[in-house]
């Protein structure tokens, strides 16, 4: 019997960089989140939300409740290790999950470089590939992809800005000098 998906739902997080969005959908009694949503500067998140998915209730799930609370805790600075229970990967191409399931295992307080995390998934070359895969990451934290800097130290693209790339990096305990460049100590082997 397939399985039966119903409504969207989203539900709201407050945290030390604005409201996180939670967007999610009822599937066989249990929450599924699909797509995790940063703020935007000068862009209320509901804003986001209704026009990514017009229709979309707030509500909030029992089930989704220690996961909301450990985003509060990782934007604090807590060191926390989510679980994918709820996190529906399967919408993402082959290699995007290739590459988000690798971004995974950056630890906290390490980076890498779009060209080392290419040749990790073995596809040498394709530095340009993960960073598309990335730039669609459709759940950043959990997905830590703002672990994810240029070859030359200095910190590239996220969704959520530059600069909130940096906040989280900070957070981390990893520094850019005063011209947004990250240390080489910093950088995973």
């Amino acid at each position: 019997m397939a399985s039966k998906t119903l409504g969207v739902f989203y539900q709201l997080i407050p945290s030390a960089i604005g409201k996180i969005g939670i967007v999610w959908v009822q599937k066989n009694a249990a929450p599924l989140i699909i797509h995790i949503v940063l703020p935007q500067k000068d862009i209320p998140i509901i804003q986001t939300i209704s026009k990514n998915w017009p229709g979309a209730s707030a509500q909030s799930h029992e089930k989704l409740k220690k996961f909301c609370l450990q985003i509060q805790n990782f934007l604090e600075g807590s060191p926390v290790s989510f679980s994918l229970k709820f996190i529906d990967i399967t919408q993402c191409y082959d290699f995007q999950k290739k590459v988000l399931l690798e971004t995974r295992q950056i630890p906290r307080g390490k980076v890498i470089s779009y060209g080392r995390l290419a040749d990790r998934i073995l596809a040498p070359g394709a530095a340009r590939a993960v960073g598309s895969a990335l730039a669609k990451n459709p759940f950043p934290l959990v997905i830590p992809c703002h672990r994810v800097v240029k070859s030359t130290g200095y910190l590239g693209n996220f969704g959520g800005g530059s600069e909130m790339k940096k906040f989280l990096l900070q957070m981390e305990g990893v520094p850019s000098n005063t011209r947004g460049k990250i240390a080489p100590e910093k950088f995973l082997k």
